[in-house]
């Protein structure tokens, strides 16, 4: 598919939620209702492919300790000190988004324990995949600090020179942890959902896809019941986007009646698809391996100044390559999250082998965040047709943390958006929210700047236009989620979701995105933000 912008216009006409006429056509009509937003820019409504929301929406709630707020782990220990003075004793002290390449190292779980004044602490790091957990929460989790064990498969607990855990727990190790954390309930859950999407229209957003419901314990802020919470939403009317609602592979049951297929979700034999154009189920999610700045995604070099280290693979290849067969003889698109060259390359393969015996009408797999790949899986991905599923906005945010973990010889490697265009693929505009912001309009400015904090800029050739940025948050999302017959342009029959700008995005310096603000957001021809 390629990506093409549709004419400049200066009228819509809508009805019952759709565009039915455009230009000269639409002013021959008449009109129940004009609005007119006064010289200000509109654009097809903005669609994050990749953002939990719920995930998001619980963290408003938590303690937020990353890049903006915190800049050193004694700020940290500090913060956790106040918090500490307000919580109430027994109560968990909750925190987010530390990131340990500015910070110089992870917080300790010693000196935690000193800090929190005997409550279990639990802080999860920016990038999602690590978290590192004080004492009392390693009690309350039923594990010996001292003789921690092992950790399930495809994860570590750290330990320092005497076997005792440090508190940092990367990938499935979490787990051990996170199942002792305080349950939310499904009406907070639905809250969150509810209060999510609102702060996700006012950045512009008109869709979203969940990228992973239905798994407690492997996936912050979810619960088992995640797409119950997504419909109560909706049904109340707080529910501000679309959403395209992804399970992940854990979350879901096998079919008795078919055992070793992964039909999944809760044996009913639902599939990619089910549901309407505001809540849908999208693909089945399969996490591969972690993130590059925890150091734990799985790649082909050893990280920068850790000898040994190439991060991991969530599963055992046979395994991950059962999961992704069953998944497609069960109807489900896939999405395979793969930070790592050596993981995207593991991946392809096992897709290679899929493709010529996939049993889906339209075989187009995901690869979420595809992260850091060198030129010739790039090829082999775009002769399978696959959706990269990219987060510019990560090179804005964390591109420094890169350079440190990948060094400069590989950091060039990194979201290669514009060879993915040159070989015909289709990226989705994301941004892994909350990992980074969430704003697409930096997201959009990312992917054409390419700057990152330290400004440095990290591959000037990969850069592309504003237009071929602003078409990937649009087309290129909908195509991601096989919707890009009806979402995503501004086209009659087309759903009427705009998202407007103060100023023509065109025509603006990407150095002024920043600044630029969104007057309105509108779904189905409703306002569901304005200024």
């Amino acid at each position: 598919m390629g990506l093409g912008a549709d004419a400049a216009t200066d009228q819509v006409a809508v009805s019952g939620g759709r565009i039915v006429a455009i230009g000269e056509a639409a002013q021959a009509l008449a009109a129940t209702e004009v609005v007119d937003l006064g010289g200000a820019h509109v654009v097809p409504g903005l669609n994050d492919a990749h953002f939990h929301l719920s995930y998001y929406g619980r963290q408003l709630e938590s303690l937020y300790l990353g890049p903006g707020r915190i800049s050193s782990l004694e700020e940290l220990y500090l913060a956790i000190e106040e918090r500490a003075r307000v919580v109430p004793e027994g109560s968990w002290i909750l925190g987010h988004g530390y990131y340990s390449l500015d910070l110089g190292a992870h917080p300790d779980r010693r000196e935690l324990d000193r800090r929190a004044n005997g409550r279990p602490v639990f802080l999860s790091h920016q990038c999602g995949h690590l978290a590192v957990a004080n004492t009392a929460a390693f009690i309350a989790a039923g594990l010996d600090v001292e003789h921690p064990g092992q950790a399930p498969v495809g994860g570590e607990i750290a330990i320092d020179g005497s076997g005792s855990a440090t508190g940092l727990l990367i990938e499935t190790a979490r787990e051990l942890v996170t199942g002792a954390l305080p349950s939310t309930t499904l009406e907070q859950q639905t809250t969150a959902i509810g209060a999510a999407s609102a702060a996700a229209a006012a950045m512009g957003l008109t869709s979203i896809a969940e990228p992973g419901i239905c798994a407690p314990g492997a996936l912050p802020g979810s619960r088992h019941d995640d797409l119950l919470a997504y419909q109560r939403a909706r049904e109340a009317g707080a529910l501000r986007v679309r959403a395209t609602v992804m399970p992940l592979i854990d979350g879901l049951n096998r079919v008795e009646q078919a055992p070793g297929v992964w039909a999944r979700a809760g044996g009913l034999g639902a599939r990619t698809g089910f549901g309407d154009e505001r809540l849908r189920l999208g693909p089945v999610k399969i996490i591969a391996d972690g993130s590059l700045s925890g150091r734990s995604a799985f790649v082909s070099e050893d990280y920068e100044h850790e000898p040994g280290n190439r991060g991991l693979l969530q599963y055992l290849p046979d395994d991950l390559r059962d999961m992704m067969f069953e998944a497609d003889r069960a109807g489900w698109q896939l999405a395979i999250h793969a930070m790592g060259d050596s993981t995207a390359e593991l991946v392809i393969k096992i897709l290679e082998e899929l493709a010529p015996v996939s049993t889906l009408v339209q075989f187009r797999p995901r690869i979420e965040h595809f992260s850091l790949v060198e030129p010739g899986l790039v090829a082999r991905a775009a002769a399978l047709g696959v959706v990269p599923v990219p987060q510019s906005r990560f090179i804005g945010q964390f591109g420094h943390g890169y350079r440190r973990c990948l060094g400069d010889h590989r950091v060039d490697q990194v979201f290669p958006i514009r060879s993915l265009l040159d070989l015909g693929m289709v990226p989705a505009g994301s941004s892994d929210a909350p990992i980074s912001d969430g704003d697409p309009l930096k997201g959009i400015a990312d992917m054409v700047r390419r700057v990152a904090p330290d400004e440095r800029t990290v591959a000037p050739e990969e850069r592309v236009t504003v237009e071929q940025a602003l078409l990937s948050y649009t087309q290129g999302s909908a195509y991601a989620e096989g919707t890009e017959g009806w979402k995503g342009r501004v086209r009659e029959g087309y759903v009427a979701d705009f998202t407007v700008l103060d100023r023509d995005p065109l025509t603006a310096p990407a150095e002024s995105f920043g600044d630029m603000t969104v007057e309105a957001t509108i779904v189905g021809g409703a306002f569901t933000h304005e200024k």
